[in-house]
């Protein structure tokens, strides 16, 4: 069942603080902590995410990672309402759309804490309902390409019913990629096994996440270039994992194409598809996310995403297997999107939808208040209400997410509980009396939020 809750959120944890009265007839069973009386603290030897070069990868064991206790998420993936006991709120939500979010949850692959800082400002993402799968977006040149999500991200969409999973980066030329992390990366011994493949199964089974997003963008040189070679490798690669272990999710990024070249297709393609299905018709990767210019109008006129559904249905895959990008990064819901390329008819789209840096809600906001505004827009609409029609100025406007994805609920039984914390705070209380004073973030303590926030049903 999904549970409508129309309150507002609040940054606390814990129960409603004690009315005046009862606190003076009890004695407090807590303490202030000491730390409180410094404004800001820096805790030396904080344990770190995760993050590799594959030659460090290769290297990794659990018995010698000695932040491993930390990094471990500890929340199952919880079940979510089954698609036909969901009813849509508005004439143009269609249950099989999904939504794909790669996000940028912590600012750098490096130095981020498993579970939080004394800080309350921090990435809490509060829409998961519209979400099926987020991808922990990271990896630089300079930090390391293979980035498994912290813990504390994982815990909290698991809580939501949401897969999360880690990233593997090669990085275009200029970005200091370099063709030498490929090849370590794709190397197959003799009987057949990848190593790397190896070790990305065993850090996704350890820690507790759900899979991978392989985004390979590096060109080569050329004294060594990108090759067909590459390519099968690749599809090589992709196929041990699943077959290795089929409960982990991998996605493939629209960019190398079977002949070895970086040729970015924005559709599934013949130069593409040998990712998703062999030619014998085996599967490969799980989903596909497509490359943004689609939406682009030296493109419109191929209606790529009408044409990689096609595509799909040829090869005995589901469109929804396809996600198609949209570059949201550098100016979010101003983006201008061709919808009209997107849909399909009445209440379809032609494939699921894939968002590049929602995370623009947080990153643009000069404070939390102004992140949760900017994320009702993004998400829900103008009017923060998936039941509301929307009169459009323009066709590129931003129609929100909940236009096409149907909101998903964690909520399968009872009781429920929820304190309506999004993650973070600036005080703690643990059993109603105040413990601490300072600010926080810790995502793996945050609840399960509203489904609806601004659906007024009772004019109220």
């Amino acid at each position: 069942m999904t549970v409508l809750m129309t309150a507002g959120l609040c940054s606390c944890q814990g129960n409603t603080p004690a009315k005046n009265n009862e606190k003076a007839e009890t004695k407090s069973k807590y303490q202030i902590t000491e730390e409180n009386e410094a404004t800001e603290m820096v805790m030396n030897h904080q344990p770190e995410s995760s993050y590799w070069f594959p030659e460090q990868l290769l290297e990794w064991t659990p018995e010698e990672d000695s932040d491993l206790a930390y990094n471990i998420s500890t929340v199952p993936l919880a079940q979510r309402v089954e698609k036909e006991n969901l009813t849509p709120v508005n004439k143009t939500q269609n249950k099989d759309t999904e939504v794909m979010a790669i996000s940028i949850m912590n600012s750098s692959t490096s130095g981020n804490a498993p579970h939080g800082l004394n800080k309350a400002d921090c990435n809490v993402f509060t829409y998961w309902q519209y979400v099926d799968e987020l991808v922990y977006w990271g990896g630089s040149s300079g930090e390391g390409l293979i980035v498994p999500p912290s813990p504390d991200v994982t815990d909290l969409g698991h809580k939501n019913g949401v897969p999360v999973i880690g990233t593997v980066f090669f990085p275009q030329d200029v970005s200091g990629g370099k063709i030498e992390w490929l090849n370590t990366f794709l190397q197959q011994e003799s009987d057949g096994t990848f190593p790397l493949a190896d070790k990305l199964i065993e850090v996704a089974q350890t820690y507790g996440f759900d899979g991978w997003f392989i985004n390979q963008e590096t060109e080569g040189s050329e004294e060594e270039p990108l090759s067909a070679d590459h390519a099968e490798k690749m599809q090589a690669f992709i196929q041990y994992m699943k077959k290795q272990a089929p409960e982990l999710r991998v996605v493939y990024y629209d960019s190398m194409t079977c002949d070895g070249e970086m040729d970015w297709q924005n559709a599934l393609t013949d130069k593409n598809s040998m990712f998703l299905a062999d030619e014998e018709g085996n599967p490969v990767a799980d989903e596909m996310f497509l490359n943004f210019w689609w939406t682009e109008d030296k493109l419109a006129d191929q209606e790529l995403p009408k044409a990689s559904a096609e595509k799909a249905e040829e090869l005995g895959i589901s469109p929804y297997q396809l996600f198609a990008g949209v570059d949201i990064q550098a100016e979010g819901y101003m983006t201008p999107i061709r919808w009209d390329l997107f849909e399909a008819g009445e209440n379809s789209t032609h494939t699921s939808l894939g968002l590049y840096c929602p995370n623009w809600a947080y990153t643009s906001a000069q404070n939390l208040d102004e992140f949760h505004k900017k994320e009702n827009t993004l998400w829900v609409n103008s009017k923060a209400d998936p039941s509301q029609e929307i009169a459009y100025a323009s066709d590129t406007q931003w129609h929100g997410v909940s236009t096409y994805a149907i909101e998903k609920s964690a909520i399968t039984s009872l009781p429920f509980v929820t304190n309506f914390n999004t993650g973070s705070g600036y005080s703690f209380f643990k059993n109603g009396e105040q413990i601490s004073t300072l600010d926080w973030n810790n995502r793996s303590i945050g609840d399960i939020l509203p489904t609806y926030r601004w659906m007024m049903e009772h004019g109220g």
